[in-house]
């Protein structure tokens, strides 16, 4: 038998070898660590920096070149950079009206600062959940944070930072119109402004206090501030920051109706935004010029005026579209970038803990032959802990593959999530090629007739009334889509209130009463005075308004529609019937099978069938439905249903 010596020193040395084969897969772990890789650092906040100005400008690029700082910072365990992506990526986020991920990732951005003890960014992702708590209604909740966030940077003696959180704080009071402590944090932002010598704080309060000062109806106060700010955009050479104030300047006296004063304002403001190609402003300044020469009766200037808007407001359409799709392109590249990062990462783990199973077992077998030899010292106890050890990581190898299935499962998920935007785009593209673009070109065709002069003066009036009631059917499904898109991607709560629908119903019609009268319809409003639904009003707006639509659309010349509803115990039911050509089987399949189509109506309007779409939408996420009664020749009776919240009660939810 070998010697209790030499069965010691084996054991030791067992034991030694195994120490090191788990050291090596530590020090492996620790290559990734970010203080070990500068040049990866240097390289996540040069992406950072790059992004930030882009933010505004090409939102889509922006969000491309955080996602891969993103993903290196986690990689290479840099937590402030990530931290700093995060805020980066809220803000992209919020600014396209993404507030719920925005917020989000603001509070992910907080936490990863505050491990970091990075007191600046907590400070600075603070700063932006405030505004979104101010949009959002809960001032008290800004203004909490606000005041925090400006102890901090006056602590760090960040005095730009505190000017921009001083000039927040004065437009959180403005829009509760507490219109002292507003001027009083506006005051505050000049002096130290001019302490520092920072020019667009002191410009900023400035064009604030004259904002201000037109919400108090002074606007000869407004107009001195504008001047004074003026001068600093002259001196700073802010163009941007000279079309802004020159539209404030026409806004003001085009309120006193002093429509020369406001005339060479608002031609200045439109040529310093068209130099820095800021459409959005081009856009305001075009509309004061059009409502100028309105209220001037200069029908040249009119004319001019809107095709220079229909022309801005294709450019900037074209713009915000490549824009939106860059950006949706962005996104779905983060989605499954981060994807393919968590794979490598569980697939990488899953391989770790397979290679370190059969280190453990080889080196089990070592140890158990090692135990033969000394089995005098060791005892049965000893083996038991050994096995349960070895259980132990058994167990957590499953869990683990049980997680990489799970993330398989999440990973199809998101492919199916993929092709669904895919058709979404398809489908809003389509619409907006077909039922916006043909009414914008029969405009343009329109209009170059009126102003060569080709057409006489009865038929350009009539003309002008097709020009009319084009734009109002562009508006209606522009509305509608815009609607619908917010419902699909904003994630926001539906904030519900008490509706009075025969008031409400009254207001539709009145919206409606110039194709109404045009076809001399009869509308009656059978409903109860007193009935009411629990509902969001622009949510119940969409619906009636798309109702009452599509039945002045199909009812012919001198014909009726009526508003009726039936309350039960079980269900309340809204019906419009009408007098119109009623649906044939075959368009009832389009309907019914929710594809977008083209009709015509009975004086060749036209149709897409988008407004059923949206409306069969918008109850299904309300426990509604629709219900839809038509023979062709003897009119059409549309139904929608909504479960009652008394059996006693008019009051129903929506």
């Amino acid at each position: 038998m070998i010697s209790l010596k030499n069965a010691n020193r084996n054991a030791w040395f067992w034991m030694l070898l195994l120490c090191l084969l788990a050291g090596g897969s530590t020090s492996s772990y620790a290559s990734y660590r970010a203080d070990k890789h500068p040049r990866i650092v240097a390289l996540v906040d040069s992406l950072n920096d790059q992004a930030s100005p882009l933010i505004r400008l090409d939102p889509g690029k922006a969000f491309t070149l955080l996602t891969e700082a993103e993903i290196l910072a986690t990689q290479y365990n840099y937590s402030k950079g990530r931290a700093v992506a995060y805020l980066n990526q809220a803000e992209v986020l919020n600014q396209r009206g993404y507030s719920t991920r925005a917020l989000e990732l603001y509070y992910r951005s907080m936490q990863l600062s505050r491990q970091n003890k990075d007191v600046y960014n907590v400070a600075r992702a603070e700063q932006y959940i405030s505004s979104i708590k101010r949009k959002g209604g809960s001032f008290k909740e800004a203004e909490d944070l606000l005041n925090h966030t400006l102890g901090v940077f006056s602590d760090l003696k960040k005095p730009i930072d505190m000017v921009n959180i001083q000039l927040k704080l004065g437009l959180l009071y403005a829009e509760q119109k507490n219109y002292d402590k507003a001027m009083a944090y506006y005051n505050m932002a000049y002096n130290l402004s001019a302490k520092i010598k920072y020019p667009y704080g002191q410009k900023k309060s400035f064009y604030n206090r004259a904002i201000l000062y037109e919400e108090m109806h002074k606007p000869e106060d407004a107009i001195n501030y504008l001047n004074k700010g003026l001068v600093i955009d002259s001196i700073s050479g802010d163009t941007y920051g000279k079309a802004l104030t020159y539209i404030e300047l026409s806004k003001v006296y085009i309120h006193k109706k002093q429509y020369k004063e406001a005339l060479p304002y608002a031609t200045l403001a439109y040529n310093k935004a068209d130099s820095c190609a800021a459409m959005g402003l081009v856009k305001t300044a075009v509309q004061l010029l059009l409502n100028i020469s309105k209220a001037s009766v200069d029908k040249d200037a009119i004319i001019q005026w809107q095709d220079e808007l229909i022309y801005v407001d294709n450019l900037i359409n074209d713009r915000e579209r490549k824009q939106a799709n860059d950006f949706i392109d962005a996104l779905r590249s983060q989605e499954e970038q981060q994807l393919k990062v968590q794979q490598s990462v569980l697939q990488a783990e899953k391989k770790a803990a397979q290679q370190k199973n059969l280190i453990i077992v080889y080196i089990g077998a070592l140890l158990c032959s090692a135990m033969i030899v000394v089995i005098l010292l060791y005892n049965y106890k000893k083996a038991q802990q050994k096995n349960a050890k070895l259980n132990a990581q058994k167990q957590q190898i499953e869990r683990q593959i049980g997680m990489l299935d799970k993330l398989n499962r999440e990973v199809l998920s998101q492919n199916q999530k993929l092709e669904d935007d895919n058709v979404l785009k398809s489908k809003l593209l389509s619409i907006i090629s077909h039922d916006l673009r043909k009414p914008l070109a029969n405009t343009q065709s329109i209009l170059h007739l009126v102003n060569a002069g080709l057409v006489s003066e009865r038929e350009t009036k009539d003309l002008f009334q097709q020009l009319e009631a084009q734009y109002g059917r562009v508006m209606t499904l522009t509305d509608n889509m815009l609607f619908w898109i917010r419902g699909q991607v904003s994630g926001a709560p539906v904030k519900k209130e008490t509706v009075n629908l025969y008031e409400t119903v009254n207001h539709i019609i009145d919206e409606t009463v110039m194709p109404i009268s045009e076809k001399r319809l009869q509308v009656r409003n059978h409903l109860p005075s007193e009935l009411a639904w629990v509902t969001e009003n622009e949510t119940l707006k969409i619906i009636l308004r798309n109702l009452i639509n599509n039945a002045v659309k199909f009812t012919p010349t001198n014909g009726l529609i009526a508003f009726s509803a039936d309350v039960n115990d079980h269900e309340t039911h809204l019906t419009i019937t009408d007098s119109g050509i009623g649906i044939s089987p075959a368009m009832m399949e389009h309907i019914n099978s929710e594809n977008y189509y083209t009709t015509k109506g009975t004086q060749n309007e036209e149709g897409s069938g988008f407004g059923l779409m949206l409306i069969r939408d918008l109850l299904k996420k309300q426990n509604g439905r629709l219900r839809i009664n038509s023979k062709p020749g003897e009119g059409s009776a549309f139904t929608i249903s909504f479960p009652a919240v008394t059996a006693n009660l008019p009051l129903v939810a929506l």
